[in-house]
């Protein structure tokens, strides 16, 4: 808030003093005002956060004050104009977990346009449900609950997680970050395997080195084999500054078994401490590879020291309308142009869809749209046509097979519909029909008989 004299300056040194928290940002979504009650129960200053913007979107880093600052963030509803109660989950700069309900106000000039959004922040004792707060709010805060959730209990909170299979593997990401053993992750392609390592990387001792991620089926088997020689060698250029912390390898079953014994001898030979970890990943079973002798058995038992399995988005039901939220909010960031969620029968949609390239599907339908809409929700109408043709596809459901009936009918209803247009041809000249056919007249006419070919079915 600008400073001025008088009634203003003293106005302004009163709300400052005010235990009840209250904040003022500005059209451009910069924040102007920030009050001693909003420094008491977040624990961050007044001249941390006035001259911050704020995107619509959830961060849960407790010593960035980015985090606080977005998720104070008013739904984008508020700059149209329109009041605006909702539930939201703080973050305190020591790491503590706020639940609470904003209210905000927008403040109009003479043309009805919103100048400034006041927010007022109530603590509660317990997450609720406003009658209030749309249906997109309320999966914001959804989505802040479980964020938070998961880094007060896992310290992950880039993962969005509440399907079973993937609080499993949560607890499997929790052990492999203690641990400097070879992990490996199975599951189709699009599931986040990639992303899943960078987890255990970032969140690891190993975090200042660096992550090298290689697609094993798509660089050239000798430039592979180059490669990982000179990681485990140490033998690379001024290009890599920083030490190798872990070398991930994707599409592992594309890995050549001359490869393979590359890694093993250069696992074996390196001393514990100095060895890079090593992150598998790959689309189809090993065990089954390992049975089809693609793969050597020493190399299967190193690699899957620790097996992480990756749910397909379709088995996600529970997780889909949080990660779409996620996604979202992800878009939010940094741009002028700020969504909230998603309008009514669009993630009813998304459950209809089979999502065949999962995640990364989901991702890319999310920015398409994204960047198709102009309002402040996501419509179906600013849908990419891959999605909409996709879901008419699976609800017209497969093809019928064809009835298989016996040869004998088949080959009876054939030749009729044969004789019938011989005779349509010839104006129904016999004789004629005949020699189309290459038959006699006489067995033409024995061959009507037997199919039954009456004069009235002739053509007149």
């Amino acid at each position: 808030m600008k400073k001025g004299t008088g009634r203003h300056t003293r106005l302004e040194t009163r709300l400052s003093a005010l235990d009840t928290p209250l904040f003022l940002i500005d059209a451009s979504r910069k924040f102007l005002f920030f009050n001693q009650g909003c420094e008491k129960i977040l624990e961050w200053s007044a001249d941390d956060i006035i001259g911050q913007t704020c995107d619509y979107a959830v961060d849960t880093d407790p010593d960035e004050c980015e985090s606080v600052c977005n998720l104070l963030c008013p739904p984008p509803e508020v700059f149209k104009g329109n009041r605006s109660e909702v539930p939201r989950f703080l973050l305190t700069r020591s790491g503590n977990t706020l639940p609470c309900v904003i209210r905000y106000t927008p403040l109009l000039d003479e043309h009805s346009n919103t100048k400034l959004v006041l927010g007022t922040i109530d603590q509660i004792e317990e997450p609720h449900t406003l009658s209030t707060a749309s249906p997109s709010q309320q999966l914001h805060a959804e989505l802040a609950a479980l964020r938070l959730s998961l880094r007060n209990r896992f310290r992950f909170s880039t993962i969005v997680a509440r399907n079973d299979a993937m609080q499993r593997a949560l607890r499997q990401l929790e052990l492999a970050v203690h641990s400097n053993q070879p992990v490996h992750f199975c599951g189709e392609s699009g599931t986040g395997k990639e992303h899943l390592a960078r987890v255990i990387h970032f969140e690891s001792d190993q975090r200042r080195k660096i992550f090298i991620p290689l697609e094993c089926d798509k660089l050239p088997p000798r430039e592979l084999k180059q490669t990982v020689g000179k990681i485990f060698e140490r033998d690379y250029d001024e290009s890599m500054p920083l030490e190798p912390g872990v070398l991930f390898l994707s599409h592992i079953e594309s890995l050549s078994r001359d490869i393979q014994e590359l890694i093993l001898s250069k696992s074996q030979s390196a001393a514990a401490k100095d060895n890079i970890r090593l992150v598998t990943a790959s689309s189809f079973s090993l065990s089954d590879l390992l049975d089809q002798e693609l793969i050597l058995p020493e190399f299967y038992y190193l690699i899957t020291t620790m097996e992480i399995k990756v749910p397909p988005l379709r088995e996600r039901k529970e997780d889909l309308e949080l990660l779409a939220q996620h996604f979202l909010e992800n878009e939010n960031r940094y741009q002028e142009k700020q969504v909230s969620g998603f309008a009514p029968g669009v993630l009813s949609l998304f459950h209809n869809y089979f999502w065949p390239a999962n995640l990364d599907e989901l991702t890319k339908i999310i920015q398409s749209a994204f960047q198709s809409t102009s309002e402040t929700l996501i419509t179906q109408e600013s849908l990419p046509l891959r999605l909409k043709t996709g879901i008419d596809a699976r609800l017209l459901g497969p093809s019928l097979s064809p009835v298989i009936k016996p040869l004998e009918e088949t080959l009876r209803q054939v030749e009729r519909e044969h004789i019938i247009r011989a005779l349509e041809q010839s104006k129904n000249n016999r004789t004629e029909a005949a020699k189309l056919l290459g038959l006699t007249r006489a067995k033409l006419y024995r061959r009507m008989e037997a199919l039954d070919i009456s004069f009235s079915e002739e053509p007149q």
